[in-house]
């Protein structure tokens, strides 16, 4: 059984495997992975939310507890990651929140939807887009709060006032293609409209491009990121992202809150997906755990076709 699990999983992973492949032979400049990524972000996948949630049936839909179920150990898993960097590492604060988005936020857009779609189809894809509508936006603003007390308390600069944070972090978020594609989306499915077949044509087979060119555009993006420096916290923190906090949602799903399976296992897989590169964003911006960042990104990535792998199987013979 979970040699047949593997192989529905290793066609995903063999896209980025080609990429990576493309980009480290240079048979494609390796600057293309973050314009095809780029691509993706900004029009495929808000175009591929658009129509999934748009169509979708919502009725008798109340996803407080799955928001609840995965956002809820994504912080107690980030939060156990960072005071595991601040205090056994002896690391400084800013690192420590890097330590935690590497560890809890997973590649749910170039990787996520593509092996969601395949596992579970248009039910696990409008899963996965209620799930989106608050991952970008809860954990940039979470993080931007813990960070701009860690600037503080490593003595780097004065605390800003509540109001220039939240404006900020506001800013970043409506320059955010992806809650455009959910909120439109959403919009368009209270209006009751049916798309019209002309416009459904065109937006039709840019959706469907979306998985097969973010897979390989993460393989590309890969080459820039790689294995550096001390590889201790990485390793360390790629094993909570791919082992502890799928467990942990999966256990608070299943367990507590008591979701249908299906919901457990979106959520489970979602979780066990490999980092994504917003770690490695904010660890350029305020110049601390770079290595730590692109290791975990690159440690998960290589090993996901494998976890992931052993959480369907899991998932499988629990009957989610």
């Amino acid at each position: 059984m979970i040699v047949q699990l593997f192989f529905v999983v290793f066609p995903i992973f063999a896209l980025v495997g080609i990429g990576y492949f493309a980009a480290s032979v240079n048979y494609l400049d390796r600057s293309l992975g973050d314009t095809l990524s780029k691509f993706c972000v900004n029009l495929l996948i808000p175009i591929l939310l658009f129509r999934s949630l748009g169509r979708a049936d919502l009725d008798g839909i109340s996803p407080w507890g799955y928001w609840l179920s995965y956002y809820g150990s994504m912080i107690v898993v980030a939060f156990l990651a960072g005071l595991l960097v601040r205090v056994g590492f002896g690391r400084e604060a800013r690192a420590a929140v890097i330590a935690g988005l590497t560890a809890s936020f997973s590649n749910t857009l170039l990787v996520g939807i593509p092996l969601i779609d395949a596992v579970y189809g248009a039910e696990g894809t409008l899963l996965l887009s209620l799930l989106i509508v608050f991952h970008a936006p809860l954990t940039a603003l979470i993080s931007s709060v813990f960070m701009e007390r860690a600037v503080v308390i490593d003595g780097y600069q004065a605390p800003r006032g509540k109001r220039a944070l939240l404006i900020a972090v506001g800013k970043g978020l409506l320059a955010n293609p992806i809650l455009y594609g959910v909120v439109s989306g959403l919009l368009w499915n209270i209006s009751g409209l049916e798309l019209p077949e002309v416009a459904d044509q065109v937006l039709a087979p840019l959706a469907r491009s979306a998985s097969p060119v973010a897979l390989v555009a993460v393989g590309m993006s890969m080459v820039n990121y790689g294995i550096r420096g001390n590889l201790a916290i990485g390793g360390v923190l790629a094993v909570i992202k791919s082992m502890l906090l799928p467990l942990v949602v999966f256990l608070v799903a299943s367990q507590v809150a008591g979701l249908p399976p299906v919901w457990v296992g979106v959520a489970t897989l979602i979780a066990a997906c490999p980092t994504g590169v917003f770690s490695f964003i904010m660890a350029n911006q305020f110049g601390t755990g770079h290595a730590m960042s692109t290791n975990g990104i690159a440690i998960t990535t290589g090993i996901s076709v494998f976890t992931v792998s052993f959480w369907l199987w899991l998932l499988n013979t629990l009957g989610y």
